[in-house]
């Protein structure tokens, strides 16, 4: 899987973004955060999780992931 794909919005081309996710957990006052990376849309805000294993990653964006 490459670094970028066409949005199925919009046809545009997406990149990979990191983002932290966090989560609350339910009953207490914990949140539990994690690194992903998500394909977002510059031109119509669309955004998706990323799937599987991406080959070949920049290694800014695997060092944002291995943290």
């Amino acid at each position: 899987m490459a670094e970028r794909q066409d949005c199925p919005m919009c046809a545009e081309s997406m990149r990979l973004e990191p983002v932290e996710q966090i989560s609350r957990i339910a009953g207490t006052t914990q949140t539990s955060m994690r690194h992903a990376l998500e394909w977002r849309c510059p031109d119509c805000d669309y955004f998706e999780e990323v799937e599987g294993q991406i080959e070949n990653l920049s290694p800014e964006l695997q060092a944002w992931i291995d943290k």
